[in-house]
């Protein structure tokens, strides 16, 4: 069977929907880095504060005139842009009849849409997405071929070091992986604290790879009776936010881990072998309350 033959000549639905689905996953990293373009350019934000009618749509020619561009394909590039992403139902797309019966379309934020611009709780994924697209992720991603077959972990050979030595060596590197996890956070706990009622009646939790302290900010505005010890490596402490009811601690898990009546973990576990999980899920490293 050629080529031609396989897209062609098949007469199965699912057959044909397979093909699809294959081409769809063959293409599929278009997604994101047409996405975190946009982001990055503030289409979302653009369209998010439209006011045309109908309701909360856009032209593009309107979006692209709040470009800082002269290109004259912008248009084109940008329509092209927003296209893909309303296939992927980030966006609404509509269809405007103008004057003499010409067509242009006219772009929305659909529901999912809203967590990629600064919404009303000044939350979003966008810092999540960038930073799963920062050159240091996605140069690690060419090594899993060989850590499956060989061993070890791709960030060491792409860049001879763990990731979280890498981060302390770059000060930009951390600030946008801190401030990706700290809008994970709040978006997350947010949903958690509605719902979970497990710190009433608490009164001293210890965050452990806490990072900058949003996790315990977010506990301790809920149940203001915790006092929060949140706990990280040097430097990520050193970039945490003064909070009231929060202490901020320097430290190493696997060494050992502030006393406190609850020890909180959220996001962190994956990040290391099961011997060191162990070690850290152990009596040992642990100073016991008094």
């Amino acid at each position: 069977m050629n080529d031609s033959s396989l897209f062609c000549s098949s007469s199965n639905h699912e057959e044909k929907a397979d093909v699809l689905q294959a081409m769809y996953l063959a293409t599929i990293s278009s997604l994101p880095f047409t996405l975190k373009v946009a982001v990055d350019l503030g289409l979302l934000d653009i369209i998010a504060k439209a006011t045309d009618t109908p309701p909360g749509t856009v032209s593009v020619a309107e979006i692209v005139s709040k470009l800082p561009t002269n290109n004259p394909n912008a248009t084109s590039i940008v329509d092209r842009m927003l296209r893909l992403l309303a296939a992927h139902s980030i966006l609404t797309c509509d269809q405007i009849t103008g004057q003499y019966g010409l067509t242009q379309r006219s772009y929305g934020l659909a529901s999912v849409g809203k967590y990629f611009f600064q919404n009303e709780d000044g939350v979003s994924f966008a810092p999540l997405l960038r930073m799963f697209l920062e050159k240091y992720i996605l140069e690690c991603w060419k090594f899993l071929k060989d850590v499956t077959l060989e061993g070890g972990f791709s960030c060491n050979r792409a860049f001879g070091k763990h990731l979280f030595e890498l981060l302390a060596d770059d000060d930009d590197m951390s600030k946008s992986f801190n401030q990706a996890m700290s809008i994970y956070t709040t978006l997350i706990m947010n949903q958690v604290l509605e719902t979970y009622k497990g710190f009433e009646g608490v009164s001293q939790v210890v965050d452990v790879g806490g990072g900058i302290g949003t996790n315990l900010k977010l506990i301790v505005s809920k149940h203001p009776q915790i006092r929060g010890i949140n706990f990280d490596l040097p430097q990520v402490i050193k970039d945490a936010v003064p909070c009231p009811g929060v202490e901020h601690v320097a430290g190493d898990m696997f060494t050992e881990i502030p006393k406190a009546e609850v020890i909180f973990m959220k996001s962190m576990l994956h990040d290391w072998g099961d011997d060191r999980c162990m070690k850290c899920n152990t009596p040992y490293p642990y100073s016991t309350p008094e």
